[in-house]
């Protein structure tokens, strides 16, 4: 779809929905980037019951909203040059064979994950369906364990992320300082030889 001005007013109505005013101007691999992590958002933060991640969510409308409007706003020849591209480096993702190879092992975890969980619940609801009614705690067990499991996973990982990434802080630190002290060493034997050599 090619890029082309359009109406002020309509760019503007469409601007309140993420995404949609890009595609109406025809920035299409823009629009659809915006609007997938728009809703992304909101599902991730009903889907494990962290309210927090809709925090997110409103940056990315602002973002939208005055980045649409800004297109809009371009003159003929500005407009002319901007080029149509993917946002938040969703480019990566979308070439999928060379992201997958990359991080094989995440991206294996992720979808046993995901799998793991579309599995629960629907044995969580065939069994409320199939069992008499006075084992109905064990559907309703498994629901509860099932809707603080993914909040559960998704924390511990987040934290073992924190973990790691101030672990390889630590490891960058410590062979500068150990590259000093060995410096510190060399020039005093340095300073010795030359002493017992006078």
């Amino acid at each position: 779809m090619k890029t082309k001005k359009k109406s002020r007013f309509l760019s503007f109505c469409f601007s309140f929905l993420p995404g949609a005013a890009e595609m109406y101007m025809g920035f299409m691999k823009a629009g659809i980037s915006l609007m997938l992590v728009f809703f992304l958002l909101i599902a991730l933060s009903g889907w494990i019951q962290q309210t927090i991640i809709a925090l997110f969510d409103v940056v990315v409308w602002f973002y939208g909203f005055f980045h649409a409007n800004h297109l809009a706003s371009l003159n003929d020849e500005d407009f002319a040059q901007v080029k149509d591209e993917y946002l938040f480096g969703m480019d990566s993702f979308l070439s999928t064979k060379g992201y997958v190879e990359k991080h094989q092992k995440w991206v294996a975890y992720g979808l046993i994950f995901i799998g793991g969980c579309f599995l629960w619940n629907t044995l969580t609801n065939l069994l409320r369906n199939i069992l008499p009614e006075q084992y109905d705690f064990i559907p309703r067990m498994m629901w509860r364990i099932g809707s603080y499991a993914p909040s559960i996973v998704i924390g511990a990982g987040i934290i073992y992320l924190g973990v790691r990434l101030l672990n390889g802080k630590k490891m960058e630190i410590v062979p500068e300082e150990e590259k000093m002290l060995n410096e510190d060493k060399t020039d005093e034997s340095g300073k010795e030889k030359q002493q017992e050599e006078k």
